[in-house]
């Protein structure tokens, strides 16, 4: 909805509104959906770019979606989460993330570029989500994200208390990954998925739950960082349109000139995604234009199994559960 930030996250893989101050308009944002829901699109990610509620039409386009009949999921740094744009947003999305990304005002500095006094805010934002969710009887499954570093590892296990005693549903870790030309980050700590094992281990029950990739974090365990397929099939998953009304392959790529398949101020989602150009550039691909562990690559380690014969979905447990099925 806007590539403008209330934060200054020194790894964001956002724009910088010094040099790109893109914003959707609500008329923008409801044709953007219309189109979406055309093109039988079944679940829509509000993300950055920037932070989505800089744009003050964010939570009436979240809404819009949800009346269409498309899934609602939800990123936020909640900093400026208002009580009304909480009520919206929790009777319209199937789930909400906050990425808080630490649990002390310490590291908050390290991984926002934020101090105290904007921390507490974001936990007291954090709890009146809660709180409300409870009053409104929503069903909208609330999360808090870390992106996790070797710098800011001290924080692991702490960050899993911090979200029980918030009370929001999970707490989810990823790794931080580099942004396109940047140097390769160093995996190697062992240790944070150890302690994220002891976090679940200690924290999870049927309430609240310790969650995270643990396959990328085992890669990452066994240096098996690179990757195994040679063409990405994910991007076909989940192309991600932005506050300049382009589309991209995937949300590492927005804003890459050579990676945008297309343009919404003059074509449908349907014309993007059938158009010769977004295959063209799906052909183009460079992995190493890409992070590793990126967004499509679990997608892709799970569509070469299909297509090489290996392992399929049909194997999959039979209690996995697909709770959001809408969002791979």
């Amino acid at each position: 909805m806007t590539n403008v930030c209330n934060q200054n996250c020194p790894h964001c893989f956002g724009f910088d509104p010094e040099r790109d101050g893109a914003r959707l308009s609500w008329e923008e944002a409801r044709r953007i959906i219309d189109s979406a829901r055309e093109a039988g699109v079944r679940g829509l990610t509000f993300t950055g770019g920037g932070e989505p509620l800089v744009n003050p039409d964010t939570p009436r386009a979240a809404a819009y979606a949800a009346e269409s009949g498309i899934d609602v999921g939800f990123i936020t740094n909640a900093q400026s989460l208002t009580p009304a744009a909480a009520d919206v947003l929790l009777r319209c999305c199937v789930w909400l993330r906050v990425s808080l990304d630490a649990a002390t005002p310490e590291v908050f500095r390290k991984t926002h570029g934020g101090g105290p006094a904007q921390f507490a805010q974001v936990l007291d934002n954090i709890r009146r989500l809660v709180r409300r969710k409870a009053e409104l009887g929503s069903r909208t499954t609330l999360g808090i994200g870390f992106l996790t570093a070797p710098g800011t590892a001290a924080d692991i296990y702490g960050f899993a208390a911090l979200g029980k005693d918030l009370g929001v549903d999970y707490a989810q870790y990823r790794p931080l990954l580099r942004r396109r030309g940047e140097a390769e980050i160093d995996y190697s700590d062992g240790m944070m998925l150890a302690e994220m094992r002891r976090a679940a281990r200690d924290f999870s029950g049927e309430v609240y739950r310790v969650v995270c990739s643990e396959h990328k974090y085992q890669r990452i365990a066994e240096g098996r960082i690179a990757r195994d397929y040679r063409r990405c099939y994910g991007q076909h998953f989940a192309m991600v349109a932005a506050a300049d009304q382009r589309m991209y392959v995937c949300c590492h790529m927005r804003g890459v000139a050579k990676y945008a398949v297309g343009d919404l101020k003059r074509q449908s989602i349907a014309e993007v995604c059938d158009s010769a150009e977004r295959l063209r550039v799906a052909e183009a691909v460079d992995f190493r234009d890409c992070p590793p562990l990126c967004r499509c690559d679990a997608f892709n380690q799970i569509l070469w199994d299909l297509k090489d014969g290996g392992r399929g979905l049909d194997e999959a447990p039979a209690d996995k559960g697909w709770e959001h099925r809408n969002f791979i």
